[in-house]
């Protein structure tokens, strides 16, 4: 494998990479690649598809340069002061060097911590309203609970209450922290220690009672059901003003009652509104919705117009919206949503003009419509009765920059029967863990069976 084909898969997040190190006879000559992937987040989406910490962490070591790097990654740890998915990437790193016994590793984590727990408290809010800081020192009490488990979590909780919740009650309780340890160490476990200590410390007493709300918050939703004039006085033209109304109110709605809804719509003249009214369309089946309009909203000028147009197209598949999905493919005129129609509409005769138009796409972070042409491209196949004719579904695994995509590939792949061996190696090592967990229980069947 060249240099410029390592990091080809290595940002990608792919298996290849990893074999590569371990088959090598010089795996140092990839080190500058590796470097750039820890200090540099090239995660297509970490929220949906978890930090490459292990993948890199393993690379480091394979290559024989963990001390090199760890020092760099140690630097830059003290650099980051807003990129949150980054700082998230490198606290991870350094959990898994610490973890592995590294003292360098172990002391910056919680000389971090301390560093935080002393900058927070005078922050000041972001002219967007966020706290970029705060959001770091939630990830960081995350993974210290990782690294030494249950006492992490007391010091932390006692830390948290005694030095930032007097400045800040509901800007500094972390919901996302809370309910990541009740998931690691038991909600009872995590319940019975804040409610013992309520009776016996007054600063946790704060703590619990956010707690306690936070809960009510999330177990139960007593709001009562919008009308249709609630939803039509919010939706005023700002931006998701009155999407959330919409939906809850369609949710609820009888046929009659969503007819008034897309009536509404239909007259409506301001184009955002529209965009609000129309937005819960996009997930309600065995409604009729008029075909002619939606051809009209299809020629708007309005982006996200045309865009829910398709999405509800699609939930009512007929020959008229195949040929018109044919047509835009084939034209050029509009091919990323008439894939997405023509995946709602596909026949096997599709599969080669499917394959020929993804290809069409470049594929970069930058852009996202690679990123739709391969969505759609995957629920094309899935529907698709019998194995793929071309070798699309590799096409796409091996071109993926989203690893939470590449799962439901390999996925299909494997449900589709062609899942070949030497992807499922790869997989192994992949930089997605649940596409490692997925691939080794296709292994241990896959031995069963010989």
């Amino acid at each position: 494998m060249t240099k410029k084909q390592f990091k080809y898969d290595f940002l990608r997040g792919l298996g290849s990479a990893i074999i590569e190190l371990q088959t090598s006879d010089n795996p140092k000559k990839f080190s500058d690649i590796i470097l750039y992937g820890c200090l540099h987040n090239t995660t297509y989406d970490m929220q949906c598809e978890g930090d490459r910490s292990w993948y890199l962490y393993y690379a480091t070591k394979l290559a024989g340069v963990k001390e090199t790097i760890e020092a760099a990654v140690i630097q830059k740890y003290f650099c980051v002061t807003e990129d949150i998915w980054l700082f998230d990437q490198l606290t991870a790193i350094l959990y898994h060097y610490a973890s592995n016994g590294s003292e360098l590793a172990y002391a910056a984590l919680y000389q971090q911590y301390e560093n935080m727990l002393k900058e927070l408290s005078p922050q000041k809010r972001k002219h967007n309203g966020t706290y970029p800081r705060r959001d770091m020192f939630d990830w960081l009490c995350v993974w210290l609970t990782s690294l030494d488990g249950w006492s992490a979590f007391t010091r932390i909780v006692r830390d948290i209450s005694e030095i930032l919740l007097p400045q800040d009650k509901d800007r500094f309780f972390s919901e996302w922290f809370y309910d990541n340890s009740k998931s690691k160490f038991g909600k009872k476990r995590v319940d019975d220690y804040l409610r013992k200590q309520e009776g016996q410390s007054e600063i946790i007493c704060v703590y619990y009672e956010k707690a306690k709300a936070w809960d009510k918050h999330m177990y139960s939703d007593d709001r009562p059901i919008p009308t249709l004039e609630q939803v039509l006085a919010e939706a005023n033209g700002r931006e998701f003003r009155g999407r959330g109304l919409a939906m809850r109110f369609a949710r609820n709605a009888s046929s009659e009652e969503l007819g008034k809804l897309l009536q509404a719509a239909m007259d409506e003249s301001d184009m955002q509104v529209k965009v609000e009214l129309l937005w819960p369309f996009r997930r309600i089946d065995n409604f009729k919705f008029p075909e002619k309009f939606l051809m009209q909203l299809c020629e708007s000028e309005n982006e996200k117009l045309r865009d829910i147009a398709f999405e509800i197209m699609g939930q009512s598949p007929s020959p008229k919206t195949r040929e018109f999905a044919l047509s835009l493919i084939r034209s050029g005129e509009d091919v990323e949503n008439g894939l997405s129609l023509l995946a709602k509409n596909i026949r096997p005769e599709d599969e080669v003009l499917f394959y020929e138009a993804v290809k069409t796409f470049p594929v970069h972070r930058s852009e996202w419509a690679w990123h739709s042409a391969f969505t759609a491209a995957r629920d094309g196949i899935k529907v698709m009765r019998g194995k793929p004719r071309t070798d699309i579904l590799e096409y796409l695994y091996r071109h993926q920059l989203c690893g939470s995509c590449r799962e439901w590939i390999v996925r299909l792949m494997h449900k589709k029967k062609v899942l070949p061996e030497n992807i499922l190696q790869e997989c192994r090592y992949d930089s997605n863990s649940d596409v490692r967990a997925f691939s080794e229980r296709i292994i241990k069947s896959r031995k069963k069976l010989v």
